[in-house]
């Protein structure tokens, strides 16, 4: 705690303030005395920024005093600057446009005749490489990272040493690593004999800065304390007003998470888990958990926590009695045995010169008791002689209590799993009809799986109607008496006669499928036939019933993977629905608007049009109607391509032929270079001229010179084995595709760096891919490189001996949409 005997650098007594007839501070009273660290917190609405207000004279308070060394605080944000007091704000008070240099003296320029920039520069560089400080001086202050940002404003309060620095949240909004950097640098700022009000709402953030640790709830200070009196668990619970914690209540929170965890775990963690938080409760780092052999007069280690290696290797296995040490001891005894030194202790003639290696001066050993006898032990090790405390021994009665019930619960586990091996091997098998087989595949399989299990000689599903029982499924162990043991089974069904009771021979044994498959009122039965009869006893009717459940389960498996297959064609069906709504609202809208505008205005009353005026609308409205009229058609296509049902009126068609009639419709000039003869392909002519007719359109709406769009064709070599390829160039001036839109491209609606978005790539690769090909984005310096790759079938008219089978044609273009 603070000297109260000094005078404080900062004292606020009874301060109060109200924003209207809200109280915010009321009667505060907080002292920091010089080169102290004081962390100040509160949850949100507390009023700790309201009192940084009001010391830093940016609010006037409505009562109390401010003093600084005794006199009183300044009434200007000035006047307290120049009383040594410096503030770092929440939101940092930075011109984002400015640089680094110019942020940190902005209102304390270096001044002779003209601003003395080069010096400023000097400055900044050493206070910031005094802080440790990596940044880039002359870089706008918003383009820097969160934390040198508040680099920067810490800095700024540095250029004259302040006495106390007041920092406002100076890590909100930081991630964990910056977060730690800044607080890293007002501690170094707090050892070169700053003093520090630090303002903050995480009490984990300021335990191991601050020397004292004030609370502010609701307006008034409701604890001081220093950070080695209390976690930071206890500071949260003044913060919120809730009970303070105490140790037994932490206690009592560890048992209860470790029963939550313990019933999450297997058996086989449950010993290791226990003793990692019996570690933990009573303080002490080396545990060992020793397990009594049930077949030889030994204790075998079963778990270990922190033990040295020396010791280790000595007590692995361990005899019952004094040659076991006190391990030994307790488990003979079932008493604690407690060792307070072990150099005196004749117990651990055998472990002194293993203890002394390892520091270990002291130890303990207490009996795990399960059913009235020491299954094992638990012991622990210290480096300091003395007994154990009273709480401490209560706390190894409780773990090693949860010690015996793990164990016991292992050997119970162990014996029901060795009693049931059948009944495991008959789970796994009907696990199977809840998985992708259907419950009637398998059937048979189950039912073999469970006649084997039962040593049965049938077993058979039974629908039962109104009394009436019908056999529906069947199985035998021996396939030859099939029919035989399905009539006695069915004759003993009916008539009750040898069904499973208390006492006596049982030939049959019935477990109701409960609420599983309903026929016209009725349920099902699960029956097992025995021939012979066997004892009645409970193991047969638990296999059967469970394996009634687990059939059951299995069907209505079956029911729920058809309800989720509907459920999953019905979302599919609305995703298509509202693609096309969107698709449909987005494409549609810009044509719309334009033909209702032109048709408004040659329809209004009070304007005359001359006729090359109506004309010009005219011709508008038929422009945007065929531009409707195309758009609807690419919805079609491309819904058609979406659903893959997109049809294609494949004949010969002319290379050529579709390349031509491609470029005569495209707006602007296009230069072609086409070879004297191209290969013919087995394709719809109609939607490959579409493909290409797209391509050169968009490369001469993205041009942006006077250039024509190049087309040239290049016929590639035929090499034996090799497919014959043709490629097609298509080149413009454009600004080609961004690489953060060349991944979308062929998305719907992907946009260039001209804007433009719509169905045309996406449509042209449709189709490509229905004619078996692919349309790809290749490499260009200018513009945009699209490569169209088509299988070409040889037309035995026109290719003669051509034993080419494919085609590949490249399109560059500066499209994107």
């Amino acid at each position: 705690m603070a000297d109260l005997g000094r005078t404080p650098l900062l004292e606020v007594a009874g301060l109060v303030h109200r924003f209207g007839p809200l109280p915010i501070l009321d009667g505060v009273d907080l002292r920091v005395h010089a080169g102290e660290a004081v962390a100040l917190i509160g949850e949100n609405g507390a009023g700790k920024t309201t009192l940084m207000r009001c010391i830093a004279r940016d609010l006037i308070p409505l009562a109390g005093r401010l003093r600084t060394r005794g006199r009183a605080l300044g009434r200007s944000p000035a006047d307290v600057r120049a009383q040594g007091l410096a503030f770092v704000w929440q939101d940092q008070a930075l011109c984002d446009d400015l640089d680094a240099v110019t942020n940190l003296f902005l209102g304390s320029e270096q001044r002779g005749l003209l601003l003395d920039e080069e010096l400023m520069e000097v400055r900044a560089a050493r206070l910031f490489a005094r802080l440790g400080v990596v940044i880039d001086l002359h870089r706008p202050v918003r383009l820097l990272t969160r934390g040198q940002r508040q680099s920067v404003a810490i800095a700024k309060t540095l250029l004259t040493p302040p006495d106390l620095l007041v920092l406002d949240e100076p890590t909100a909004a930081l991630d964990v690593a910056t977060a730690q950097r800044v607080l890293d640098l007002v501690e170094r700022l707090h050892g070169e004999g700053t003093a520090i009000l630090l303002i903050s709402h995480d009490p984990e953030q300021v335990h191991g800065l601050a020397e004292r640790v004030v609370v502010l709830r609701r307006g008034r200070i409701v604890g001081e304390v220093a950070p080695a009196e209390a976690a930071p668990e206890d500071l949260v619970a003044l913060m919120s007003g809730a009970a303070t914690d105490s140790a037994a209540r932490r206690q009592l929170r560890r048992l209860h998470s470790l029963a939550d965890q313990l019933a999450e775990v297997t058996p086989a963690a449950s010993l290791p888990l226990i003793v990692s938080a019996m570690s933990a409760a009573i303080g002490q780092d080396s545990l060992c958990v020793h397990l009594r052999d049930e077949k030889t007069p030994v204790l075998r280690r079963s778990a270990a926590v922190g033990m040295p290696s020396e010791l280790l290797a000595l007590n692995a296995t361990l005899p019952i009695g004094l040659e076991g040490g006190c391990v030994g001891l307790s488990a003979a005894t079932g008493h604690v045995e407690v060792v307070e030194d072990i150099r005196r202790h004749p117990a651990w003639r055998r472990f002194k010169t293993a203890a002394a290696a390892a520091g270990i001066t002291s130890a303990w050993a207490a009996p795990i008791i399960s059913n009235d006898r020491v299954v094992g032990t638990v012991s622990g090790y210290g480096r300091a002689s003395g007994p154990l405390q009273r709480d401490q021994l209560e706390l190894i009665g409780v773990y090693t209590g949860y010690a015996a019930a793990a164990i016991e619960h292992d050997r119970v586990l162990a014996e029901v799993t060795r009693r049931n091996r059948i009944l495991e091997a008959l789970r796994q098998m009907l696990d199977k009809l809840a998985g992708p087989e259907r419950v009637s595949e398998g059937m048979n399989a189950a039912l073999l799986a469970l006649c084997r299990g039962l040593g049965a000689d049938a077993v058979g599903l039974f629908a039962e109607r109104d009394g009436q029982r019908e056999l529906r499924a069947h199985v035998a162990v021996r396939p030859e008496s099939t029919a035989a043991t399905a009539g006695a089974m069915t004759s003993l069904v009916e008539t009750e006669a040898g069904v499973a009771r208390d006492d006596g021979d049982a030939r049959v044994r019935i477990a109701p499928l409960e609420s599983g498959e309903q026929t016209e009122g009725g349920h099902e039965l699960l029956v097992a036939y025995w021939s012979q009869g066997r004892r009645s006893g409970s193991e047969p009717g638990r296999l059967l019933e469970d394996a009634a459940r687990s059939l059951r389960l299995a069907r209505e498996g079956d029911a729920l993977d058809e309800a989720r297959r509907e459920a999953d064609a019905l979302r599919r069906s609305h995703a298509l629905q509202r693609d096309l709504l969107n698709r449909l609202s987005h494409e549609l809208r810009t044509p719309l608007t334009a033909v209702q505008g032109f048709a408004e205005s040659l329809l209004q009353a009070d304007v005359s049009w001359d006729e090359s005026s109506q004309r010009r609308f005219l011709t508008a409205i038929a422009g945007e109607s065929e531009r409707m009229r195309r758009l609807v058609g690419d919805l079609l296509d491309s819904a058609a391509i979406s659903s893959g049902v997109l049809r294609l009126a494949a004949d010969w068609c002319d290379l050529e032929l579709v390349l031509r009639a491609a470029i005569a419709i495209t707006p602007g000039q296009v230069e072609p270079s086409l070879p004297a003869a191209l290969p013919k392909l087995w394709g719809d002519h109609d939607r490959l001229e579409q493909v290409f007719v797209n391509l050169l359109d968009n490369a001469a709406r993205h041009a942006e010179t006077e250039e024509p769009v190049r087309v040239s064709v290049r016929l590639d070599p035929l090499e034996p084995g090799e497919a014959l390829t043709v490629s097609v160039r298509v080149a413009d001036r454009g600004r080609g595709v961004p690489a953060e839109v060349a991944a979308r491209l062929f998305m719907p609606y992907a946009r260039g760096p001209t804007g433009g978005a719509g169905l045309g790539l996406s449509i042209s690769r449709g189709v490509v891919e229905a004619h078996g090909g692919r349309l790809e984005l290749g490499p260009s310096r200018v513009g945009a490189c699209f490569r169209v790759v088509l299988p070409v079938e040889r037309d035995p008219a026109d290719m003669g001996a051509a034993t080419g089978t494919g085609a590949i044609l490249a399109v560059e273009d500066g499209a994107h949409g």
